[in-house]
């Protein structure tokens, strides 16, 4: 007669721990006594009462185990993951199409205007654009030796540290905010033959629209930079997806094939068909002994990236609606923007006194750095939605703040 594997069902509340005292009563009686002959001793058949693993293995197993288990990963493939995330270039895009022609059709001179021109509607500054897409790209570089710096290569890296480079991180990148203003000699035009001139900010200058372009430059790089490492993180969840994806699979193909099986609610890791031997002489022939190294090691440090990114964000980020991830890169955007008008007004208004204009550039610095702590230290706790709204309300007060020192609101 042929044999026929046979699934043993897994019963936790009668395994009896080997040698353990105390379980005499409930041993099997056809258990081969241990002999006391110093020759070699029996071994102790295989039965369902036995364990195969000490209860320290098993621990050791399980903490071992996938981590998707205890991840709740949305219900939905990777590539439809990634194809939902690829809505966040796209609104990117829009927006940066929808503040060019704001400020290519909005703000039209008449010709009463010290401004005045018939070169309307207005174009683009493409030199503009590119020295402010550079200085974010330096300013971006700055944040690691600012860091490296101040925590020593990492051995005092505390609270006062962290938020020490945080701060002077900010102030880096809103003085390269203001350097390129003062490299591409970004001044208000005078109304020439006019006495009673007032160098004032107009939405109508000049000076109003190669800031808005440094601005849109700048929003550019730092949205390609965000976009592209959004996918690199999503990556890190891939084998948690395929794994997710093959264990259901499988549990599909064994309850077609007939075959017991006691997954339960979530989808485990799925047992191999084969024995033992079979195993242990597959590995010898086909995969050298550093091959479970080489493949563990990369696990290792993308379940510590992945661990990182949650402890950020509070949820996995699969978990993220794409809304809200939409929602964070426009609140990114309109917040460079006014933060560039703000630091600009302080840099042109050349009619108002030093010390306002210091006091200007200094609150703009002290806003950002404030932005960026509560912005990390509340993600986790509050929640993202919550954060993402609020952000959206600072980032608009932040704008509109900007256009009212201008004048584009009257």
């Amino acid at each position: 007669m042929a044999s026929y594997p046979v699934a043993r069902r897994t019963e936790p509340a009668s395994l009896s721990p080997v040698n353990e005292e105390g379980n005499d009563n409930s041993a099997p009686h056809d258990v081969m006594p241990v002999s006391r002959d110093l020759g070699k001793q029996p071994a102790r058949p295989v039965d369902e009462h036995t364990p195969l693993f000490s209860q320290a293995e098993r621990e050791a197993m399980g903490d071992d185990a996938s981590s998707y288990d205890t991840i709740p990963l949305p219900d939905m493939t990777y590539s439809q993951v990634v194809r939902s995330f690829s809505l966040v270039p796209l609104t990117c895009i829009w927006v940066l199409i929808g503040l060019g022609c704001l400020i290519t059709f909005a703000w039209a001179p008449s010709p009463d205007d010290p401004h005045w021109t018939k070169n309307y509607p207005y174009k683009p500054n493409i030199r503009a654009f590119l020295v402010g897409a550079a200085g974010w790209i330096v300013a971006y570089a700055c944040r690691g030796p600012i860091y490296f710096t101040i925590t020593f290569g990492g051995r005092w890296a505390s609270l006062t540290s962290v938020l020490l480079a945080s701060f002077l991180s900010v102030g880096a990148q809103e003085a390269l905010r203001l350097g390129v203003l003062v490299l591409l000699n970004i001044h208000l035009h005078k109304w020439y033959g006019h006495p009673e001139w007032i160098p004032h900010p107009t939405p109508q200058d000049q000076a109003f629209r190669d800031v808005w372009w440094v601005a849109l430059g700048w929003i550019t790089s730092e949205a390609t930079l965000s976009v592209f490492q959004g996918f690199d993180q999503l990556s890190l969840y891939k084998e948690l997806f395929d794994a997710r994806d093959r264990d259901e699979e499988t549990l599909k193909d064994n309850t077609t094939n007939g075959h017991a099986t006691h997954y339960g609610a979530v989808a485990h890791r799925s047992a191999p068909s084969s024995t033992p031997d079979d195993d242990i002489k597959r590995a010898a022939t086909i995969s050298p002994p550093d091959t479970y190294y080489d493949d563990e090691f990369p696990q290792s440090i993308q379940s510590r990236d992945r661990e990182a990114l949650e402890l950020v964000f509070g949820v996995p980020l699969p978990n993220i609606p794409v809304f809200i991830s939409c929602l964070q890169r426009v609140d990114a955007q309109i917040l460079s923007l006014g933060l560039t008008l703000l630091v600009s007004i302080a840099y042109v208004s050349t009619d108002r006194p030093l010390e306002i204009r210091a006091l200007i550039f200094g609150l703009v610095v002290l806003l950002h750095s404030l932005l960026t702590v509560v912005w990390a230290e509340l993600l986790p706790r509050a929640g993202i939605h919550i954060v993402s709204y609020a952000s959206l309300f600072v980032a608009l007060g932040t704008f509109f703040g900007g256009l009212a020192l201008w004048g584009a609101l009257e």
